[in-house]
């Protein structure tokens, strides 16, 4: 039997504000987002059916990739390998200094 829930309980189950839940509403009426759209009830109340919340979630979790590194955070990753490059080098002509003596 499907459940009829309302803006707090949708919330609730995706442990979010209802400020959240508002904002992905609005982002899926102008198309941007595959936020299940309410049903239509008299009295303009939000209601979602919880077929619909469990489909979406489903579908997030196998959209899910990877967050892509901003330019910012793969200059970082960079200098921090070169850094552990240049820390290996000079364990290595240590440790071969000591083998020549």
């Amino acid at each position: 039997m499907t459940e009829i829930l309302l803006i707090h309980e949708v919330a609730a189950r995706l442990k979010v504000s209802k400020s959240s839940i508002n904002r992905w509403l609005g982002l899926a009426r102008r198309g941007e987002s595959t936020f299940p759209l309410p049903l239509s009830t008299p009295g303009g109340k939000c209601r979602w059916t919880s077929e619909s919340i469990d489909c979406w979630i489903q579908s997030q979790a196998a959209a899910a990739s990877p967050v892509p590194s901003t330019p910012r955070q793969k200059r970082r990753n960079a200098k921090a390998s070169q850094e552990r490059q240049a820390s290996v080098d000079r364990q290595l002509d240590r440790f071969r200094s000591k083998g020549n003596s």
